[in-house]
């Protein structure tokens, strides 16, 4: 441990002879329980993503409840005073990697395109997106009045004369822990020149998710119009759900997915460091965890801790299933069932008997240039518009054919036309040539 310490020393905890730094209500925010059961959500969503698309959803709402719990706290604290500015820079670290590592509005770091291809798109767009979508936009917009104001002044600093009442801890934190420091690959001041980094960040997310969030409300129109149009129709069966378009080919989904599969690992590892070398450098050592101050028999962080674990372990234990014998596992409701494979044991075949995992699974193949039907004619710039707000291909001008196309059709229509009525007179003529001859 002493070696690792020397080569790491941001990510232990420091020499006990050192000042330490504290909060009255940290084990609360981000206890190593807390913590743990995060970054256990984290592996959970990620190995779902990736390799297990049956608990995708699962895993994307368990995701979303912590960084719905997070953002009230950090609105609520913030309002009543109970929150420093230690507290809200761990919380939105841990936020960041919900949004940048695990959490997908419609779908396009999971492996649901890579398997149906374009129309995977048919799994996403209901409330989950929809609620993933708000909370995001409401994260962004916390984050910029943080970096902005909160982190200058706009929420209490440890060993501040302002920690006081409910702030108030024992013993007081000396005047070194004032100052802020985070990560980003070195220890730097968290009122430097990053704080403009994060600023412009949480500018293009409010921005990003701003502008889907506007759009999104074409999708609550459509949606009460066609329930609506049914009623009317006294169509009561049929189903209200809409069928949202994706403008990416599959070879664009199928890159994506590869893509972003290492860059969302990275990005985890890496705000797992940032939180732990954030809690080092500003020596608040008293939720690093240890025999006598971890607190983890707490409900506070025995029940965050508990909820990632499990979420995890069964998710492994899915996927290891999944492997060995496909046939056992239950499909979702979404999915249809999969008929059950023979049972017949040839000769070629002794091995599975051992090893069912050696068994070849069915592979779907799909055309590269596979794209929904309603994108096929359009140019690059409308299919990227679509793909980023596929809220858009439930307009009519995306639903119509482009009239560019139909001018096409038109064109050449005629001039088939023009070659058959030609050809027609010419036949004609002849015929009558030949019937005045005889």
């Amino acid at each position: 441990m002493s070696i690792l310490s020397d080569l790491s020393p941001g990510l232990f905890p420091r020499d006990p002879g050192t000042f330490e730094c504290q909060t009255a209500r940290a084990p609360d925010y981000y206890g190593l329980g807390n913590r743990l059961g995060i970054y256990f959500a984290w592996g959970n969503a990620y190995i779902a993503n990736t390799m297990l698309a049956s608990e995708i959803a699962g895993a994307s709402d368990t995701n979303n409840i912590f960084l719905l719990v997070i953002l009230i706290a950090m609105i609520k604290c913030s309002s009543a005073g109970m929150l420093t500015h230690i507290d809200g820079l761990i919380l939105m670290h841990l936020s960041g990697g919900f949004l940048f590592g695990t959490l997908s509005m419609w779908g396009y770091r999971t492996r649901q395109y890579f398997d149906n291809g374009p129309q995977g798109i048919r799994f996403f767009g209901g409330f989950g997106t929809h609620s993933r979508l708000i909370v995001s936009c409401m994260i962004s917009s916390y984050g910029l009045w943080y970096w902005m104001y909160g982190v200058v002044g706009g929420l209490v600093h440890m060993g501040s004369p302002e920690e006081t009442g409910d702030l108030e801890v024992d013993p007081p934190n000396p005047p070194e822990c004032e100052t802020l420091y985070t990560f980003m690959f070195a220890k730097v001041r968290a009122d430097g020149g990053i704080r403009i980094f994060y600023i412009i960040m949480c500018i293009g997310c409010i921005i990003y998710y701003g502008t889907m969030l506007l759009i999104s409300s074409i999708a609550g129109w459509a949606r009460a119009t066609r329930m609506l149009s049914l009623f009317k129709q006294k169509r009561w069966a049929e189903s209200s759900r809409l069928k949202f378009a994706t403008g990416f080919k599959y070879r664009e989904l199928e890159v994506l997915f590869r893509w972003l599969r290492w860059l969302n690992l990275a990005f985890l590892i890496y705000s797992m460091l940032l939180v732990e070398f954030t809690l080092n450098f500003n020596h608040v050592n008293a939720v690093l965890g240890g025999p006598h101050n971890n607190e983890l028999h707490l409900p506070a962080q025995l029940l965050p801790l508990l909820i990632g674990s499990f979420g995890f372990v069964r998710t492994c234990y899915l996927l290891f299933e999944s492997w060995r014998s496909p046939e056992d596992i239950d499909p979702s409701l979404s999915a249809p069932p999969t008929p059950v494979a023979a049972r017949t044991m040839h000769t070629r075949d002794v091995l599975l008997l051992f090893s069912p995992a050696m068994a070849r699974r069915p592979t779907t193949f799909h055309d590269p240039d596979e794209i929904d039907k309603t994108a096929k004619q359009r140019g690059w710039p409308v299919r990227y518009l679509v793909a980023w707000l596929p809220w858009l291909s439930l307009l009519g001008f995306f639903q119509e054919r482009p009239a560019l196309e139909d001018r096409k059709r038109h064109s050449k229509g005629s001039e088939n036309s023009e070659r058959v009525d030609s050809k027609t007179s010419a036949e004609y003529r002849t015929r009558r040539s030949v019937s005045r001859g005889v």
